[in-house]
């Protein structure tokens, strides 16, 4: 049996907070993103944990033992981390990332793997929605954010420090889908935490128009479970091209696109100034370093019908 351990977060802020919705306050995540966290838990341990009472979710027996434990790891994971920072001579605690899902994931979180450039560089990273990131940045919860968008106003330090391609994709076991309007708007979509933005910005600069009102087969918290559902057929999306480099998957989707057309979004980093960390600067360097020596089209992948 394989849990993990963001779904047990997920399970035990929602029984403290009482409900999906402030939960999903909390964790800044979508209704839809924990409620599907909760059933991949439930499903992973065989049993239901809630029961509804009131139009409030209640732990169950099953669910109040699971909390306890929940609570209990929480704090044995705090004495732990307590005592490696007292056996190292580190003068700093490690950097704290947040970025959203698609850029963090797959473009910050592999500088800090081996062979990364920041390989030895100690690092927590979260992925929390574009709200969730600033905040976290705002209120010194993390040294660094990164985001596809800027508020208007915003007092904190700010950057552009990358650019990502935005990509259409469909499973390759079905027929491709015109690339018009008309076409899109007959299909089923997967859709994700961040996904209003994204299909936003590609619907935008393709066809120059808002989203249209989609149909939406699934969502998903997961890039990689995005990915996984349209290879599976549950329907097409449009995501970060970068979530698709060295995918399982790829051999069952199709990357849709008009060469004359191509979508690329503006990254920015974002960050109290000056910089609360000093190994802040030296992931901007990365990034930058990464971004200079990236040639056109290789923030994405080829499918295996040799198309791009």
């Amino acid at each position: 049996m394989n849990v993990e351990l963001r779904y047990l977060h997920a399970f035990r802020t929602v029984c403290e907070a009482g409900g999906l919705r402030a939960a999903a306050a909390v964790l800044h995540r979508t209704e839809q993103s924990v409620s599907y966290q909760l059933r991949r838990l439930e499903e992973s341990l065989g049993m239901p944990l809630f029961e509804r009472r009131g139009g409030r979710l209640h732990p169950n027996a099953a669910g109040l033992r699971l909390l306890d434990f929940c609570r209990g790891m929480e704090h044995d994971w705090e004495r732990v981390q307590q005592d490696m920072l007292g056996s190292t001579t580190q003068k700093y605690e490690p950097l704290r990332i947040s970025s959203v899902r698609g850029y963090g994931q797959y473009v910050v979180r592999p500088l800090f793997r081996p062979g990364g450039a920041l390989t030895h560089l100690p690092v927590r990273i979260q992925y929390p929605t574009f709200d969730g990131v600033m905040h976290n940045v705002e209120s010194g919860e993390s040294d660094l954010g990164f985001v596809f968008s800027l508020p208007v106003h915003t007092r904190m330090g700010h950057m552009a420090i990358d650019s990502e391609e935005i990509v259409l994709i469909s499973p390759a076991s079905d027929p491709p889908p015109d690339l018009n309007m008309g076409a899109l708007e007959n299909q089923t979509f997967v859709s994700y935490d961040e996904s209003d933005f994204v299909f936003a910005t590609w619907f935008g600069h393709v066809f120059g128009r808002p989203t249209p009102q989609l149909s939406v087969a699934a969502h998903f918290e997961e890039m990689e479970e995005v990915v996984n559902g349209v290879a599976a057929g549950y329907g097409i999306s449009i995501l970060p091209a970068a979530c698709l480099l060295g995918h399982d998957m790829l051999p069952g989707i199709r990357i849709l696109e008009d060469p004359a057309a191509i979508c690329r979004n503006t990254i920015y980093a974002v960050f109290n100034a000056p910089p609360s960390h000093p190994d802040v600067e030296r992931v901007l360097d990365a990034l930058r370093a990464l971004a200079s020596q990236r040639l056109p089209g290789t923030d994405r992948a080829a499918t295996s019908d040799g198309s791009s």
